[in-house]
């Protein structure tokens, strides 16, 4: 990309962080960067937000967004993830990934990447410390855990359950669901634990990170507690967070993170690790 240039950005995915960092770019980023592409597989929720948004942006399919965008943008499923992160760093381009859970379940990863001049970038998403963790993980770490409080509800239709029974809780007891690892904890929690897939990649790998889930009936809020402790001491990182407005299922933490990662982009000031 020419210096003083403005980036084309691409969306897949038009669900609820894919209409949040459109509009976030539309509003926001508009001396920086330029929505040109957005995709998505129900084509009507592409449409649906091109109507919201100014600019001519055009509704293309996956191939053809990679191929004319600066920096593309995923928000789409762990499904597909993965896949547009190997398109998009085959084609050396920026790619930054929601759906992380995609990325740590598929072994090419780090093929990709040594191949690829491109950049692939991941926010922080509902958690905080992450910057504090990767600088951590550069000295001797003993150990990093993850432990996630969700309410039943938070929990309901996850994998695990389809070989596990589903916690019986009473009164406001506190029930650990799962301890394993941050590889295992996506695999059977896909939907709810983007988190670990994070803090796995931002610190010490997938089988040293080690994630607890936990549930009760007085749990209101999600919450997650990133725990590390090594030879540069102790941290404890808890984040309590509130639901989007546009989809309670979504963390507003995780929308603005996104929208933090592409303003940092962006920018000629890079604040934070």
């Amino acid at each position: 990309m020419k210096k003083n240039s403005r980036y084309k950005i691409g969306i897949i995915g038009c669900g609820t962080i894919g209409s949040s960092l459109a509009g976030y770019v539309t509003r926001h980023l508009d001396n920086d960067a330029e929505l040109v592409y957005l995709c998505d597989h129900h084509r009507e929720k592409a449409e649906h937000l091109k109507k919201r948004l100014p600019g001519k942006i055009r509704i293309v399919l996956e191939d053809e967004l990679i191929q004319g965008s600066d920096l593309i943008v995923e928000t789409a499923s762990m499904a597909c993830s993965a896949k547009i992160a190997q398109k998009a760093l085959r084609k050396n381009k920026r790619v930054l990934i929601m759906s992380v859970g995609g990325l740590i379940l598929d072994p090419g990863l780090s093929k990709w990447l040594e191949q690829s001049s491109g950049s692939l970038w991941v926010p922080s998403g509902a958690v905080a410390g992450i910057d504090g963790l990767q600088a951590a993980c550069l000295d001797n770490i003993r150990r990093v855990k993850l432990v996630t409080r969700k309410p039943p509800r938070g929990l309901a239709g996850a994998p695990f359950f389809l070989k596990h029974p589903f916690p019986q809780l009473r009164g406001n007891e506190e029930k650990l669901v799962f301890r394993g690892t941050a590889c295992e904890a996506v695999k059977w929690f896909p939907q709810n634990i983007n988190v670990g897939a994070v803090v796995s990649l931002g610190g010490c790998g997938t089988q040293k990170t080690t994630v607890e889930i936990w549930t009760s009936k007085r749990y209101r809020r999600n919450e997650h507690e990133l725990i590390a402790a090594g030879a540069f001491g102790e941290m404890r990182a808890v984040t309590r967070n509130k639901p989007s407005v546009e989809n309670p299922k979504t963390s507003r933490l995780a929308v603005l993170s996104a929208c933090a990662a592409l303003k940092k982009i962006c920018s000629r000031i890079k604040v934070g690790t």
